[in-house]
């Protein structure tokens, strides 16, 4: 059974949001309806049946048009629709019309908003990169040529992580009409060639870090704060952000995110160190004194929490002298001090709640005290009592000054740098050579 009321704004407002399409339609003009998507949003929309045939026409929604607007314009449509003014419109083929941004916003309240972790962002990234480009060009007609443009001028003005994105998003979209039956076709960005993603290793050295923490002495305290514990916990930003006290486990040393919150899909847990532990029982005990928050770093907008500290980064890396910096650089200092300290991948990976092992691999190369000592403890062995080994008495070593690399020169070697037939052999590794050392 239909669900029928004279609109009024507060009613309009009280609807909830039920996960499920539903609708509500106004006693007072007939065929008129707020339709309320699965994500919540409200739209009026016009219904009426026209030569045994049902039309439905969005006016706009409940945020942008008034209710008196949306009944005016609903008896301008009912009376465009009954005398024909409008068939040849609403009569052509959906998919014909269907552009890229009415895809996109059906998407946005059917699928990102309630099967999604983060819409908004999402939403920006596409109203930024792609709705300017194609927003207005029907789905249909879209073809993969023109994606291949988008991504290659996306890559050319804001990177080409930010255009692997921007491909990621619209292939969704696409995927998401194929899959409901909203157009047919197929999806344009299926075979484009993602640009290569590069393993970042970027990390503050320990005079970078100096650097930085002077840096940090002329920022109020919740900016310092949020720096300062970015780096000590290795936490994403986004995370590091909406941190609640609600999450933390005091005693147990454990910050507590689910699996709705993180990027990998999964309940994250962060072992917290003494140094961020100092800091989190010290605001804790700020925030019970003042205006209570559930957040740790408390902010004035619509989130109830700080949004972007970038103007602060911004001043820090100013003071610092380095401007090849990001506030992600500090989840890598962590893990990179963590592996020149010894520890092993697996531990290093927990710490900053990898879901692969493969995450965490580009921190090895900075873990080379363990792998000499394995190569010394391998090659002991193989060596074992053997006072001398063969090829290897008197040797002397040589600098490459090419290479910088060190060669030996036994009997053997010796024997073919002074043959005939082979001087480059030897020439190409050493050029004039001078003694370096003797070993016995």
């Amino acid at each position: 059974m239909a669900l029928k009321a004279s609109f009024t704004k507060a009613g309009i407002e009280s609807l909830p949001t039920t996960g499920k399409q539903y609708s509500l339609h106004d006693v007072q003009s007939p065929g008129l309806q707020v339709m309320v998507s699965p994500g919540g949003t409200k739209t009026f929309m016009l219904n009426k049946k026209v030569n045994r045939k049902n039309f439905r026409l969005k006016i706009g929604r409940v945020s942008d048009v008034s209710i008196e607007n949306a009944r005016k314009q609903a008896d301008i449509l009912r009376s465009q629709l009954t005398t024909g003014e409008l068939l040849h419109r609403v009569l052509q083929p959906k998919a014909s019309r269907l552009t890229f941004k009415t895809l996109y916003l059906r998407y946005y309240d059917e699928h990102a908003v309630p099967h999604t972790k983060r819409p908004r962002d999402n939403w920006l990234h596409i109203h930024k990169h792609i709705i300017p480009r194609i927003g207005a060009i029907p789905v249909a007609e879209i073809t993969k040529k023109q994606m291949k443009d988008v991504h290659r001028k996306v890559a050319e003005s804001s990177g080409e992580g930010q255009a692997n994105r921007m491909l990621d998003l619209a292939s969704a979209v696409f995927n998401y009409g194929l899959l409901e039956e909203i157009y047919d076709g197929r999806n344009p960005c299926l075979g484009i060639k993602r640009f290569k993603r590069n393993s970042k290793d970027r990390f503050l050295s320990k005079t970078e870090l100096k650097a930085f923490f002077n840096a940090l002495d002329d920022e109020d305290e919740i900016f310092r704060d949020f720096f300062l514990l970015s780096l000590f916990i290795g936490a994403r930003k986004s995370t590091m952000l909406a941190m609640k006290y609600s999450e933390i486990d005091f005693e147990n040393r454990s910050w507590r995110l689910s699996e709705k919150l993180t990027k990998n899909g999964d309940t994250n847990y962060h072992v917290l160190s003494d140094h961020a532990l100092k800091i989190l029982n010290r605001r804790k005990i700020s925030n019970s004194d003042g205006l209570q928050s559930e957040y740790v770093f408390p902010g004035d907008g619509e989130s109830g929490h700080l949004v972007d500290p970038k103007k602060s980064f911004n001043r820090v890396k100013q003071r610092m002298g380095i401007a090849d910096f990001t506030i992600h650089d500090l989840r890598r200092t962590l893990a990179s001090y963590m592996a020149i300290n010894g520890t092993s991948l697996p531990i290093i990976g927990r710490a900053l709640n990898h879901k692969s092992l493969s995450s965490t691999e580009i921190y090895a190369r900075l873990s080379q005290d363990a792998v000499l000592s394995a190569l010394n403890s391998a090659t002991s062995l193989i060596v074992g009592d053997h006072p001398k080994l063969p090829y290897w008495q008197e040797s002397v070593y040589y600098t490459n000054p090419v290479s910088v690399k060190m060669i030996a020169l036994s009997p053997r070697y010796q024997a073919i740098r002074e043959s005939p037939s082979s001087p480059e052999l030897f020439s190409q590794y050493v050029a004039e050579p001078a003694p370096v050392s003797i070993h016995r």
